[in-house]
């Protein structure tokens, strides 16, 4: 998966993101039984993806089939809850948010 952003890395240092994701991670489990489930492994659905986007920019994420787009995406909207990693929105952090708390950032984020 490729993450690409208008802006520069060099330039970002001003605090005038609008959405900063740092390190984010989810991981699926994978178990093995029926009664005692146990986790045998992980799939890596997304992995250490950082990125930010000032107020004004447009954000392209490309890759193939099952790369993990879409599960960024849900992480970053607090659909799914990331493994790891931050992500702020317009100066907060909203990572950890409550799904009632996020309903009004969602509507912001969509715009």
């Amino acid at each position: 998966m490729a993450v690409a952003s208008t802006n520069d890395r060099a330039r970002i240092t001003g605090g005038d993101e609008l959405l900063v994701v740092e390190d984010l991670k989810k991981h699926f489990p994978v178990t093995r039984g029926i009664v005692f489930q146990k986790q045998v492994a992980s799939v890596k659905a997304v992995d250490g993806v950082s990125f930010s986007v000032r107020s004004g920019e447009t954000l392209g994420v490309v890759g193939e089939s099952g790369c993990g787009k879409s599960t960024m995406a849900r992480c970053i909207m607090r659909l799914l809850d990331p493994t790891g990693g931050k992500v702020v929105f317009d100066g907060r952090d909203i990572t950890n948010l409550s799904r009632a708390d996020m309903r009004p950032k969602v509507r912001n984020i969509k715009k």
